[in-house]
């Protein structure tokens, strides 16, 4: 009896270590998932695409410096070439008239050269733009297309051209007009690597100012010229009226106001100036009645005693308003003179007078 009950508990014990073999197999089998999971999430990026049997087309991108419609070895002409230019140009200036500057539109991730300024990020770009419009008030430029010119260097382009340029600059409380020069080179990537002034022509720096005519209904402004005479280009349908004195010019070393400590100025200050213009200027009859209006540039040399002389007409309106302007400068009490180490000197001196009739 005791041996038969302990046959049975052998039996028993047997049972409870043989496993059912399918727990094992679905073991393995959970074990086979997970790990082809993991896989796939970490070395597949698409899930799907890896159990699609639809292909993709491959998009390979290929550093090709041929691709540049503006390189020397682009199949574009010249015209073409020309072209695309002025429409890269227009779209730059049209942008900044917009209030649009944005470097990384134009330019390159690096700017060799920015007018006076090197090496620039696209941060440092943006603030040197901010600070010179901020300085340049009514900034306005217009370019001429029939100036463009352009060259191939090694793999940049370089255009050159010719803009009409004037602005407000409120840091020196001048109103400024040149023609300028630009120098625009851009890289393979068709992006602006360099930005500058190469030359500069009819220059005229006019310090702000205005005055009223008290004889006259007529209103009329002035402005102190601050640059130097023969940078400024005289018409050439006008020939300079000169004073009887023109070989002042000849008599001593004759400075600009450039070179000068303290430059020549009328007695009381442009106060004074205004309110002598003022009470002579006349608006000419003949000026009035065919609409003529504008600034009158009067160029002159204060002498050292503060006399002036030689004067003549550096660019003008006509209507009678050159002589007008002439007229009443002959008749100037002395100035200051410019003084250039600590003693007075000749100084040439343009002043820009507005003929202009009053609503």
């Amino acid at each position: 009896m005791e041996r038969e009950s302990k046959s049975q508990q052998d039996n028993f014990s047997d049972n409870e270590v043989i496993k059912d073999p399918s727990l094992r197999y679905m073991a393995i089998g959970l074990g086979l998932i997970i790990l082809i999971m993991g896989y796939l999430t970490l070395y597949v990026d698409d899930i799907n695409s890896f159990f699609s049997d639809k292909k993709e087309d491959v998009v390979t991108v290929i550093d090709d410096n041929n691709s540049d419609v503006l390189l020397e070895n682009s199949n574009m002409s010249d015209e073409e070439v020309r072209g695309s230019l002025i429409k890269f140009i227009e779209a730059f200036y049209n942008d900044q008239r917009k209030g649009y500057f944005d470097p990384p539109s134009y330019f390159s991730p690096i700017t060799r050269t920015y007018y006076n300024y090197h090496n620039l990020t696209y941060s440092r770009l943006k603030e040197v733009h901010a600070k010179r419009k901020a300085d340049f008030k009514n900034y306005d430029l217009n370019w001429i297309v029939s100036s463009l010119d352009y060259d191939r260097i090694n793999n940049e382009l370089i255009a050159s051209y010719w803009a009409k340029v004037s602005y407000i600059q409120a840091s020196r409380n001048v109103e400024v007009s040149a023609d300028i020069k630009f120098e625009l080179a851009i890289n393979e990537e068709g992006k602006i690597i360099s930005l500058r002034e190469a030359e500069m022509q009819n220059l005229i720096v006019s310090a702000l100012g205005s005055y009223s005519d008290s004889t006259s209904s007529d209103e009329a402004e002035y402005s102190q010229v601050l640059a130097v005479p023969e940078k400024v280009a005289e018409p050439s349908s006008t020939e300079p009226i000169e004073s009887a004195n023109s070989e002042a010019r000849y008599e001593g070393k004759l400075y600009d106001l450039a070179n000068v400590e303290m430059a020549p100025e009328f007695q009381g200050g442009q106060t004074a100036l205004g309110k002598f213009l003022g009470s002579r200027l006349r608006y000419p009859a003949g000026a009035r009645q065919n609409k003529i209006q504008g600034k009158v540039y009067i160029g002159f040399i204060v002498e050292k005693n503060g006399s002036l002389t030689d004067f003549k007409v550096v660019r003008g309106i006509g209507g009678g308003c050159d002589e007008e302007a002439i007229r009443v400068l002959r008749s100037s009490p002395v100035w200051r003179p410019g003084m250039a180490n600590g003693k007075p000197v000749r100084t040439s001196y343009v002043l820009p007078i507005t003929f202009q009739p009053g609503n």
